[in-house]
């Protein structure tokens, strides 16, 4: 076939071109994430009960959904978080799992048990978990001359609220974002939602003069039922006149405060009772709802507008477009601040543009390195073609299969840069030899090509191949790295094709003028090698006993290598945004919860770039961590770098605890597509506690218990968190002595606390509450005066009909598959077992999981994946060698690769991680390379050689393309260790293991191998 390619030159070029423009036309069609978009296998289920304490619900709802939801299919691992009013429930799937069917399968149970929940209770709802959830953009809306008096706002009645009416009302700013800013965005067509929070909500409130109502006998239900009477939407009717035919609609609707002020009625049933206005009983006013929750942005409060892309949308084109809307906005209206934060594309842009610069440094350096070695500046010219037509034809492979330019295929290109080129320096060396020794040019490009090119295909095949047994990596650490793997494996394929069929042609027409080979000085580097080489041959067997103790104690050292480096799941990267999350574990009010931030921040010395902080509860649809309780907060602190970073968390860790010791804080970092997919912010040891003699949850005093053993053991762990509630008790038998209504006064204590909703107000643009209310004033001080009429209108005071108190409950409730639990976290280094056994000793079950164990699972799990893959590399190469002692030489080297991988990891502060797992999963593919093409070329040269003279001659014809090789290996790699980005740090350890087991595996294949092959050889 190459013989049929050589004189054909014209249509292996046009070919070739025509590959490379297409490769280039689809370059811009190929999306462009952080990572492969990869399904995340969990579904959550959310429950909202409003009505229901913590424990009332977790007895009454989450344990019949949790027995239900066992039964799904697929379930890994099923947990409950349950609060007052709310509980989540989160089913996360083994990997490979159809979410899909796991979905319909989740909303079949649940509609099973729907007989068993309560009937005032609205459907669970249940959601899927989605990376493309994550904004990629928060957009804060800050209103300059905000004023904080809210009170007696007007409803005005304009299609759309304009720049010139926010006067300062943060009503009026709210319904501006919701109604024009946010449409303005979503008519982005890479725009699929905007997810808001902070909104200022109005709701209208009527104060009864309660002396008066009380002289006139009016009662709060009669209030009710008035209002009610009189806010009664009649619809609309159809008449017809003669040829004629219209539609009336009857507005006796409440639209206004006015007509809410002018409702007339009578005092009693009674002819001549008297005819009065509701603004004479009761005070009318608009004003902001109770706030529940808050969303500041540097202090300021603010509206956020999370926005949420397509799942196609190009995320760099969206930010282009966001930007040029935000200009717009700010011209448009200059009296509102408009800020980003949060920017998703930030990471992404660093992230690839650094390996992109990796790769684009990487072809470069491995380009110039082939001039130091070659003394014929045509033959580096051919052999640097090889690099941009197998990349650009490799993204035209990209976008057949499907595939995103993200950090992991990225990264599999940075990983396959050196050996891109490595068949052309094999094939051109090859073909210079043929000619030195007199072969005519075509035969040269004919012959060696094709005698290598067998050795060559099982290279490029056991690259590949080792990438296989990553299928049997669970989780989504196996998912991920599919990219890696086939970018890598295309990358290798494409480069293999051009250098067969492309460079030979090429060199032919380059040397046709010049039939006759014309011997080249070598150059001094070459030069230099090759007296290294035949140094360290002499020496290895001269001194073979010396050499092999020597490399016995190196294999010794790969123990403790191992038994010394540190071990984790996903390397750590720095991280440029911290996320503080607190539970005050006091009632606070909102307000005191914004102050208490306010406070918190002024005193850091390290100044953020930013602060988001979500106060209380938030009104976002799709962000389900922001299920907050009012005493709850969550500050998010952008940072300069993770020097900063770790600044600002140690220095609000102490405030805190000194400040508010019984508060509970957790750090981490911000979510990101990389923090949702292997949330590394999980506790790594974490002590899951129940009773032995009861299913229900432990008690407090039991509590206390676990946490005193713990400190014990010298193990501080977070309190757990309390909240405190007054609770009111109604006296039966009071209500029958002073005849009052159960009925009534239940819409009395309503009416006290403003909690009595008796409708909507239906306003041109928007549904306000109508709520009947009481004064503003501490909770006791509003009992102990407040009154109830009686049946025979008499007034009663309320304090003689209910009884209060305070008791102290568990804020927040766990459960999992076995059933409740308090959870503790500890830190890795904890004696966890001395703790657990002591805790059984005391009547406790305990349960101990945690990223610690995951990621032990994970590191066992590759360890089985590199056995395998070793096996599989073994048949490979007895399959070429036709032989079952030779596989083993280049399996030695493979050890000893290994150990110079862990060495360098432990010399450089690494830890053995996916990564640095999966680069050495990959060194077993570059290990072999020379190696195979070595030991061929002994078995060809024994034939006319001697044995040791074959040896050596085959190691020095391999030479000069096996340090090439293995130049351009580490140049490929050597850039990302010296860039940033997560990009860039999550490759580092697998650069590091690659370049630690080629340097050691270069040194074995110059001296051990020839050693090895020299006694297994009959003499």
């Amino acid at each position: 076939m190459l013989r049929f390619l050589l004189y054909r030159p014209v249509a292996v070029l046009i070919t070739t071109f025509a590959l490379v423009v297409l490769g280039l036309v689809v370059f811009r069609q190929i999306p462009v994430s952080l990572l492969p978009d990869i399904a995340v296998p969990e579904i959550t289920v959310q429950v909202s009960y409003p009505s229901a304490t913590a424990r009332e619900l977790q007895q009454a709802v989450v344990q019949t959904l949790r027995n239900q939801l066992q039964q799904v299919s697929h379930v890994a691992d099923l947990e409950a978080t349950t609060q007052d009013g709310l509980a989540l429930l989160k089913l996360r799937f083994d990997y490979g799992t159809d979410v899909h069917l796991a979905y319909i399968e989740t909303n079949e149970k649940i509609d099973a048990a729907l007989g068993s929940l309560p009937r005032d209770m609205e459907r669970p709802r249940v959601l899927k978990a989605n990376a493309g959830d994550i904004p990629v953009f928060n957009l804060n809306v800050i209103q300059s001359d905000y004023k904080s008096d809210t009170q007696n706002v007007g409803i005005s009645n304009p299609d759309e609220p304009q720049a010139n009416q926010l006067d300062g009302d943060f009503v009026q700013t709210s319904e501006f974002c919701e109604n024009v800013i946010r449409r303005r965005i979503e008519q982005l067509p890479e725009v699929a939602l905007v997810d808001m929070t902070g909104l200022a909500r109005l709701e209208m409130v009527l104060t009864p003069d309660r002396a008066k109502m009380q002289s006139l006998g009016l009662t709060e239900q009669r209030l009710a039922e008035i209002l009610r009477q009189n806010n009664v939407d009649l619809g609309n009717i159809t008449i017809k006149d003669g040829f004629y035919q219209y539609n009336i609609r009857f507005a006796s609707a409440l639209r206004t405060r006015q007509d809410v002020e002018n409702i007339y009625f009578k005092t009693s049933a009674q002819p001549d009772a008297r005819l009065l206005q509701l603004k004479d009983v009761a005070k009318v006013e608009q004003r902001e709802q109770k706030q529940k929750g808050m969303y500041t942005f540097n202090g300021q409060r603010a509206v956020c507008l999370a926005i949420i892309k397509q799942s196609d949308a190009q995320l760099l084109q969206l930010r282009t477009k966001l930007n040029a809307l935000v200009q717009d906005l700010r011209q448009d209206y200059p009296n509102l601040t408009f800020s980003v934060s949060q920017d998703q594309t930030e990471l992404l842009e660093v992230s690839i543009n650094n390996l992109l610069g990796n790769l684009l440094t990487g072809a470069l350096l491995t380009f110039v390195m082939i001039f130091f070695f070659l003394n014929d500046r045509k033959i580096p010219l051919l052999i640097g073609l090889v690099i941009p037509i197998s990349l650009i034809v490799t993204f035209l492979g990209f976008y057949l299969l499907g595939l995103s330019i993200n950090i992991v295929s990225l990264a599999g290109l940075v990983l396959g840069m050196g050996e891109i080129i490595d068949s052309a320096i094999i094939i051109v060396e090859n073909i210079e030899d043929y000619r030195e020794r007199g072969h005519p040019l075509d035969e040269a490009c004919a012959e060696g090509a094709g005698e290598v090119i067998g050795p060559l295909f099982t290279s490029v095949l056991t690259n590949s191949a080792v990438f296989l047994p990553l299928i049997f990596l669970s989780g989504i650490a196996g998912a991920l790295f599919f990219d890696q793997a086939v970018s890598v494996s295309l990358a290798l394929g494409v480069s293999l094709l051009c250098s067969y069929t492309l460079v030979p042609v090429l060199y032919r027409l380059i040397y046709r003028s010049q039939p006759h080979y014309q011997h080249r000085p070598p150059t001094w580097l070459a030069r230099q090698a090759e007296r290294g080489y035949n140094a360290l041959f002499e020496g290895a067997f001269r001194f073979k006993k010396t050499f092999l103790v020597g490399l016995g104690l190196l294999l010794l050292s790969a123990i403790w290598f191992f038994s010394n480096i540190p071990k984790q799941g996903m390397p750590t990267v720095s991280q440029t945004e911290l996320e503080v999350s607190i539970d005050w574990n006091e009632p606070i009010s909102v307000e005191e919860n914004t102050r208490r931030l306010s406070a918190l921040l002024t005193q850091q010395t390290v100044k953020p770039v930013y602060v988001s902080g979500f106060v209380g509860q938030q009104q976002f649809l799709l962000n389900r961590d922001m299920q907050q309780n009012f005493n709850e907060a969550r500050l998010s602190l952008k940072v300069a770098n993770n020097q900063a970073f770790e600044q600002q968390k140690n220095q609000l860790q102490n405030m805190l605890q000194s400040q508010f010791p019984t508060a509970t804080v957790q750090f981490g970092a911000a979510k990101n597509v990389f923090e949702q997919l292997f949330n590394t912010s999980a506790p790594p040891v974490q002590l899951r506690v129940s009773s032995q003699q009861s299913q229900l949850v432990l008690n407090t005093e039991q509590a206390q218990q676990v946490r005193e053993l713990l400190l014990k053991n010298n193990v501080y762990t977070a309190p757990i968190a309390q909240q405190k509630q007054l609770k009111i008790s109604i006296l039966n038998e009071r209500l029958m002595l002073y005849d009052v209504s159960a009925e009534r006064l239940y819409e009395t204590l309503k009416t006290i606390f403003s909690e009595n909703n008796l409708g909507t107000l239906k306003a041109e643009q928007r549904y306000v509450p109508l709520v009947l209310g009481g004064a503003s004033d501490r909770a006791a001080t509003l009992l102990q005066n407040a009154t109830v009429l009686n049946n025979k209108g008499q007034a009663v005071a309320i304090s003689t009909l209910i009884e209060t108190g305070f008791s102290t409950d568990y804020k927040m409730l766990h459960s999992d598959k076995e059933g409740n639990f308090l959870a503790f976290d500890l830190t890795q280094n904890s004696d966890y077992q001395l703790i657990e056994r002591q805790l059984e000793q005391n009547g406790f079950l305990v349960k101990i999981t945690g990223a610690y164990f995951r990621n032990q699972r994970v590191i066992q799990e590759l360890g089985w994946v590199l056995l395998v893959a070793v096996a599989l590399l073994y048949f490979i190469l007895a399959a070429q060698f036709e032989s079952l002692a030779q596989p083993l030489i280049v399996m030695i080297t493979i050890v000893f690769g290994l150990t110079g991988a862990l060495g360098l990891l432990y010399a450089a502060g690494s830890s053995l991680n996916v990564m640095s797992a999966i680069g050495m999963v990959v060194l077993l593919g570059i290990l072999d390379n020379d190696s195979i093409l070595k030991i061929d070329t002994m078995n060809r040269s024994r034939a006319t050689m001697g044995l040791v003279t074959a040896i050596k001659e085959a190691g020095r014809r391999r030479l000069k393309s096996q340090l090439m090789t293995f130049l351009t290996t580490i140049l490929g790699v050597m850039p990302v260790l010296f860039s940033g980005g997560l990009g860039a740090e999550l490759q580092q350890p697998l650069a590091l293991a690659i370049i630690g087991g080629m340097t050691v595996g270069l040194f074995i294949s110059l001296t051990l191998i020839p050693l090895l092959y020299y006694w297994q050889s009959p003499k």
